[in-house]
């Protein structure tokens, strides 16, 4: 009697290794792009308490529309202290700048009503994850 695995046996394993793997790499990637989200999402609060706090002092909110996150920790909220330093892109691993489009944060404010809004965006730029607002 010989010892071993035929080939059949070797090749059903193998096509059923690949079948797993088909199944599973896809939903691997896509639980990594909504850890990276949830990272978005508290980027955005703590900007939002920054927000909040540059209000209480200053007592008018960051004023301009359109305005990336990059931009906004840079002239409004790391000058007073409400932001240590431009918080890093979960999904580039560097700091928020004016140029990215994966995991972008935007802020607009509206003079007439004194609403703020960041939006906060996933990793093709257009979908929104979180939109917080001071209403």
């Amino acid at each position: 009697m010989k010892k071993g695995f035929t080939l059949i046996e070797i090749l059903i394993v193998i096509g059923i290794i690949g079948l797993l793997s088909a199944f599973l790499v896809p939903n691997l990637l896509g639980a990594r792009d909504r850890a990276k989200e949830a990272a978005v999402k508290g980027v955005m609060h703590s900007v939002q308490l920054a927000v909040e706090s540059y209000q209480m002092e200053n007592e008018v909110y960051p004023i301009g529309s359109n305005i990336p996150l990059g931009s906004l920790a840079k002239n409004y909220l790391m000058g007073g202290g409400y932001l240590a330093a431009v918080p890093k892109n979960p999904f580039t691993g560097a700091e928020y700048t004016d140029a990215d489009t994966a995991g972008k944060i935007i802020y607009n404010y509206t003079d007439a009503t004194s609403v703020y809004t960041l939006a906060g965006y996933k990793r093709n730029g257009t979908s929104k994850i979180l939109e917080l607002t001071n209403l």
